[in-house]
């Protein structure tokens, strides 16, 4: 039997054209705005965040961990300190002979001995006096114990092993050549014990603050107060050797004084013998006299003469030689001298104090700067006036001698060649005074400088000593863990952010709605573990079925002036769920009485007879292309809840047109009438392209997105297609919407559970 040009209704009789009791309006135009940037929050922020929380919490615990292993692996260090007080004031010396003086201290002078303490010729110091080139932290060259025989040796043969481990045999040096090794070695123990100490000053005090930091806490001890020590010699050194110096110029001048004496002495002895004077007299009359009285003044200006010039030549020497002014006695002795340096010790502690608080260009800086060169000038000024002093004391008795000695000369000369004799005897024994008084004078400052060395201290002393530190001070192994566990978590959180931002899903239904306006009917949540289509029937109040009907009110409130009849349901790709939702939508309504048609239009992967377990022989292909097929063959009832149903059937890729034909309009509409709802499963819209068109001949479309897991950019292609139509689409929906995870996003639960059995429903 053969279908006619129209078909035929349930009964076999001819089925009309559709009629409705109201006509349809046109399909709404829907407005798909263009794609947004989602805008994000912190609470949006969090919940990704949180849906990762295992993956953050994994990768902070594996950073601590590591973290953990790598400060506890590093090998601890130990830090000693001790304490050293400059500037430390000394007793007054004055009567037991010229000293260096001792300096004045203020910050930059502090600053100036941290870089003395840290100086190589006093790191030398203490590699000598602790032996540091046999230890080998200081010195990896140092001879230590055999060499241990790794674990991977220990499994060759014991010949093998030791060979391996033998260390190779260096060939012999030259002397020049060890030589060379030992200042190489031994300057590279200095760098590595300087590299290992930190001098600086305590705040704005005028303590240094020595720390060694080494493996061992004894060691770090040793070296601190090693170092201490060594900067307090240093400056006794310094001292000593400046008196030291003074000392031998003295010893110097006096022997050469003791063999000037000797000399005179002896030449007079000589000239008394070889003209015989040992009784001689000095001249007779007035004119003896007056040559007795010249002689007197002669002897007492010669001497002045002398006492001058050698004050002038010592001050003289002394400068040449290096030593400082101020070991000069007449300018020790000044009070004038003393008190400018006073005065400038007081400038330069302001000055430190002002730099401190003012810049370089402040007033009182300028001041303060200003006071200290004036001082250092008067004392310049007046050191140098004592120099010139001396010369003009040196002067003048050389003048009074020169006219003593004229005037002598003069009388002499009268007095006759008879005395000439006497006379140079005389001078003779005035050379001979005058050197002895010289001498006896050298010899009260050298016993005034005995003894004086031993008196020197420096002008810094220890206030604490280092002790062997209890806890390490490297590595902070608290700190360590605290940082790899803050970086793992903040690795961890940025991981799930950019797998996050990776993710071009839908897991909201306001970021569907954001990104193309239109609405999102229901979230259906996925069945695992059971039949969808057979648990609407076995559990009609569960979730699953709650959100089918939640679908098909949707649908019924899309239109006021009538109730949709023929219903397209489709997706942008396979699998998204929407044959599952038709079929157990189908079931759900015709279990509670309704009549519901399912039209399999999907003829490349037919999915609706599997669902229910019937034949794919005679389906909507027999329909559309065989005349003689009647249609009742074509149905499928279900007997469970009364849907009946229209698989797809055998189609060929000639006959596929048939779907879009008039053919096909006229036989929905007819189901249309004749049903309560026809629900028509179609082919992906970016898979069929006749999906577009026959969403112009149903009532209303649905669009399936799969949650988490249909592209975004399939999804609002698929939709823009839709819109683009004019279809009249009703809105999405979400489906297998994963319950758990959705909470893990911290979005709320997916449905409440807020059921009670039948029995309290209707009891």
């Amino acid at each position: 039997m053969t279908l006619p040009e129209q078909p035929r209704a349930l009964g076999g009789g001819p089925i009309l054209p559709r009629r409705l009791t109201a006509a349809p309006p046109a399909p709404r135009p829907v407005y798909m705005p263009p794609p947004q940037q989602q805008q994000r929050d912190v609470l949006d922020t969090y919940r990704k965040i949180w849906a990762h929380r295992r993956l953050v919490l994994a990768c902070t615990i594996g950073t601590a961990l590591l973290a953990g292993i790598v400060g506890w692996s590093m090998p601890s260090r130990y830090t000693s300190e001790s304490r050293v007080l400059v500037g430390v004031p000394q007793p007054s010396l004055e009567g037991i002979g010229p000293t260096m003086a001792s300096m004045t201290f203020n910050a930059e002078r502090v600053q100036s001995e941290g870089l003395v303490a840290q100086s190589r010729e006093l790191a030398q110091r203490v590699v000598d006096r602790l032996h540091l080139n046999d230890d080998p932290e200081f010195n990896p060259d140092a001879k230590t114990a055999a060499p241990q025989i790794s674990a991977w040796a220990r499994l060759l043969p014991t010949s093998v092993a030791e060979w391996l481990t033998k260390p190779k045999a260096k060939p012999p040096e030259t002397p020049e050549q060890q030589a060379r090794t030992a200042a190489m070695i031994n300057n590279r123990t200095v760098d590595i014990l300087l590299s290992k100490l930190d001098i600086a000053t305590v705040g704005r005090s005028d303590v240094l603050k020595i720390s060694a930091t080494t493996r061992d806490p004894e060691t770090a001890s040793l070296v601190a107060n090693a170092v201490a020590d060594a900067y307090l010699a240093e400056q006794r050194d310094v001292k000593v050797g400046t008196a030291s110096r003074v000392e031998e110029y003295m010893e110097g001048r006096i022997a050469d004084l003791r063999k000037q004496v000797d000399d005179s002495e002896r030449a007079i002895e000589d000239y008394r013998k070889q003209y015989g004077l040992y009784d001689q007299q000095n001249g007779t009359g007035i004119m003896g006299q007056r040559l007795t009285e010249l002689n007197t003044q002669l002897i007492t200006a010669q001497t002045a003469k002398a006492d001058a010039e050698a004050h002038l030549n010592d001050a003289q020497n002394l400068m040449r030689q290096g030593i400082t002014g101020d070991s000069v006695p007449e300018v020790l002795n000044n009070p004038l001298i003393q008190s400018l340096k006073q005065q400038q010790a007081a400038a330069e502690q302001r000055l430190a104090q002002l730099s401190a608080t003012y810049g370089d260009k402040h007033p009182q800086v300028t001041d303060a700067k200003a006071q200290i060169a004036d001082a250092q000038r008067k004392i310049k000024a007046e050191m140098q006036g004592i120099i010139n002093g001396l010369q003009n004391v040196a002067r003048t008795a050389n003048a009074r001698y020169a006219a003593v000695l004229r005037d002598f000369n003069e009388a002499k000369g009268s007095l006759g060649s008879d005395n000439q004799n006497a006379i140079h005897l005389e001078a003779m024994e005035r050379d001979a005074a005058v050197n002895r008084h010289l001498l006896e004078t050298m010899l009260t400052e050298e016993k005034r400088l005995i003894g004086r060395q031993q008196l020197e201290a420096p002008d810094a002393r220890v206030i604490s000593r280092a002790t062997p530190p209890v806890s390490a001070s490297y590595p902070p192994k608290a700190l360590i863990l605290l940082l790899g566990t803050l970086v793992g978590a903040v690795a961890g959180m940025l991981i799930a952010l950019l797998m996050e931002e990776a993710d071009q899903t839908f897991r909201q239904s306001s970021q569907i709605e954001s990104a193309t306006g239109i609405p999102v009917v229901a979230l259906v949540p996925e069945v695992k573990g059971k039949s969808p289509t057979a648990q609407v029937l076995r559990e009609p109040v569960s979730p699953f079925a709650e959100t089918l009907r939640k679908i098909h009110i949707a649908l019924e409130l899309s239109e006021m002036e009538y109730s949709p009849r023929t219903v397209l349901l489709s997706s942008a790709a396979p699998g998204e769920g929407k044959s599952v939702i038709i079929a157990a939508l189908g079931r759900l309504l015709a279990s509670h009485g309704r009549r519901i048609l399912i039209v399999d239009c999907d003829w490349r992967s037919p999915s609706q007879h599997k669902l229910f377990n019937v034949s794919n022989k005679h389906g909507l292909a027999s329909l559309l292309t065989d005349d003689s097929v009647v249609l009742d063959d074509c149905i499928h009832h279900d007997t469970l809840s009364g849907l009946e149903l229209i698989t797809a059937g055998h189609w060929t890729s000639k006959d596929t047109r048939m779907l879009t034909s008039d053919r096909m309009r006229v036989l929905l509409q007819t189901f249309a009438k004749n049903y309560d709802l026809v629900l028509i499963d179609t082919a992906p819209v970016l898979v069929g392209a006749e999906v577009l068109a026959m969403s112009r001949m149903v009532d209303k479309v649905l669009f399936t997105v799969r949650w988490d897991h249909t592209r975004r950019n399939a999804a609002l292609q698929a939709l823009r297609q839709l819109v683009e139509v004019q279809c009249d689409l009703t809105g999405v929906i979400m489906s297998r919407v994963d319950p758990r995870r959705y909470r893990q996003y911290g979005y709320g639960p997916l449905n409440y559970d807020y059921a009670r059995p039948l029995a309290d429903h209707f009891g």
